[in-house]
């Protein structure tokens, strides 16, 4: 059943949309903060929009049950797998900021549920964070602060700063955080290095900024790091015991990623051994809630300084992010267009393409259907092209393995059929 909505290009305001009797209102369910104008927008869409930013992973199964919904828009709260199998009507969730980690995708891809996310539309929060923390800890700006609040005027400690212009930024991980991150460097007149899992040259040279060959020579090359990378199993502990060795003494260290990526342990103590200078917006010891007690001891440490999980939290940021909310939601609702996805396959396990030509007529897909599954084929992937005139088509599928000689023969006595070929794939389609 096509769910109603109207497809907006960027930028364009949203048209009240009253759906036809056949056609049912999408309805969204969205869970912690989100932009008033994402969800004005989604109404405009046709969507029958829920917003609960107050429910909590524990309430989340039974609320969706309950609710019925189509979409489900998370920022922060978790998606564990009772929320799938509690909501068969639920056919996407979005995460409205960068990642999916809090989503069980595993269980999704069990319901044939689509997990989407957001990345990019924070980045630039992100990259004025870090560069908040890469000031304040440079100048001391925090402790500044302190002493001023209680009455200590301390000049000749504090105009010892290094300052920035002509040092070396080192950057790790050169997604879109860390592509603006270089390029404000840039403008300070740092020297720009940068490591990741996938850079090439033509990527740093287009940013004018060079590559380093390993995380080790970062760390040795670098008055100021900035650690830049997603949350997942090839980022934890990234930055740990080897890379501080290698630090310089008193250099500066900032991580505004997710948690996990930096051995916070061994930060610790290269903070006590070498005296390095760490702000971070990401702690192991985090609350869950937005609200809590803190009583991590890195953040604790005297020098450190940090912020509360806030890197990709600002209005701009918070309003983007809810822009492609809604882009995700008009492509999915109208087309079954997939913008953001990260649980669709890259490769299927089909071995074979079967193209069938036929009449454009009603009901030729239920006898091949039929045909294929007698055999116990599975039609992995497919599309239908139409020719011009609409008289004819051609179906092109990726089948689980090759049918008989008898397959083929009842293929091609199906009504309409025209003709039926058959071909190996070369590999895994792609």
């Amino acid at each position: 059943m096509r769910l109603a909505a109207t497809l907006l290009p960027m930028g364009s305001k949203p048209q009240p949309h009253s759906p036809s009797v056949d056609e049912r209102t999408a309805r969204v369910l969205v869970v912690d903060a989100f932009a008033s104008t994402g969800a004005e927008a989604l109404r405009h869409l046709g969507c029958d929009v829920i917003h609960n930013p107050h429910l909590d992973a524990e309430g989340l199964a039974q609320a969706c049950a309950d609710l019925t919904p189509d979409v489900l828009v998370v920022r922060e709260t978790p998606v564990p797998a009772a929320v799938f199998a509690a909501c068969p009507t639920l056919g996407l969730v979005v995460r409205s900021g960068a990642g999916t980690e809090t989503i069980d995708v595993e269980a999704a891809n069990r319901h044939g549920v689509l997990v989407a996310h957001c990345p990019a539309r924070g980045a630039i929060a992100a990259a004025e964070l870090t560069w908040g923390l890469i000031l304040a800890a440079d100048r001391q700006i925090p402790a500044q602060t302190i002493d001023l609040q209680a009455g200590h005027w301390r000049h000749g400690h504090y105009a010892a700063a290094s300052g920035l212009a002509g040092r070396t930024l080192g950057i790790i991980g050169l997604g879109p955080v860390g592509q603006e991150v270089a390029r404000r460097g840039l403008a300070f007149g740092m020297h720009v290095i940068a490591w990741s899992r996938h850079i090439t040259e033509a990527r740093c040279d287009a940013l004018g900024i060079d590559l380093c060959a390993n995380l080790v020579n970062l760390a040795k090359l670098s008055d100021v790091v900035s650690v830049n990378v997603p949350q997942s199993a090839e980022t934890a502990d990234m930055v740990g015991e080897k890379f501080f060795a290698a630090m310089r003494q008193g250099a500066i260290l900032v991580n505004t990623s997710r948690s996990g990526a930096i051995d916070e342990a061994a930060l610790l103590r290269a903070v006590r051994s070498k005296g390095l200078r760490v702000a971070s917006d990401s702690w192991d010891d985090a609350p869950d809630a937005a609200d809590g007690t803190f009583a991590g001891p890195l953040g604790r440490e005297p020098g450190v300084i940090g912020t509360h999980g806030v890197a990709a939290c600002t209005e701009q940021a918070m309003g983007a992010i809810a822009d492609e909310v809604v882009r995700i939601v008009s492509a999915w609702i109208n087309d079954f267009d997939m913008p953001g996805c990260v649980n669709i396959s890259q490769s299927t396990g089909a071995s074979t393409l079967l193209c069938v030509r036929h009449h454009n007529v009603p009901g030729v897909f239920a006898q091949v259907f039929a045909v294929l599954g007698n055999a116990k084929i599975n039609v992995e992937e497919m599309d239908n092209i139409i020719y011009e005139g609409g008289h004819a088509a051609v179906a092109r599928m990726q089948l689980s393995r090759r049918p008989s000689a008898e397959d083929l023969a009842a293929l091609r006595a199906c009504t309409a059929v025209l003709a039926v070929n058959v071909n190996t794939l070369r590999g895994p389609r792609s």
